[in-house]
């Protein structure tokens, strides 16, 4: 799925109307119960940290004997985070505040993804 987001077939408009509907959604949830903001910042963190793992799984060199693992390690260390945070949400409403906490990461993978692309004329 990242690839995809990444690659030249996604377009910025594609990406804009992703990010918009994703905003909406966080906010449809939200209307039912907030999530705190302190899981909200964790939340945008993991999203971040997932673009940031990404690129630099990039800069390895693909006859690094390291590669693989840290391939494996890129996939496994975001989730084990989204499944720790889904863990410790509150248990009243718990599918709306994880849609939330779901969305509110993939908004901080969208920021941090979409900002080298951008062009300020």
């Amino acid at each position: 799925m990242l690839e995809f987001w990444y690659s030249d077939q996604c377009s910025r408009q594609l990406k804009l109307m992703v990010c918009i509907a994703t905003c909406v959604i966080v906010y449809l949830c939200s209307t039912v119960q907030q999530l705190s903001p302190m899981l909200t910042g964790i939340s945008v963190g993991i999203g971040m940290g997932i673009h940031v793992l990404r690129a630099l799984s990039l800069k390895i060199a693909a006859d690094n004997p390291y590669k693989k693992g840290f391939a494996i390690l890129v996939f496994i260390m975001p989730l084990m985070a989204i499944i720790t945070l889904l863990s410790v949400l509150p248990t009243q409403h718990k599918l709306m505040l994880a849609i939330q906490a779901i969305g509110f990461a993939a908004i901080g993978l969208f920021i941090l993804s979409t900002f080298p692309k951008r062009r300020f004329d």
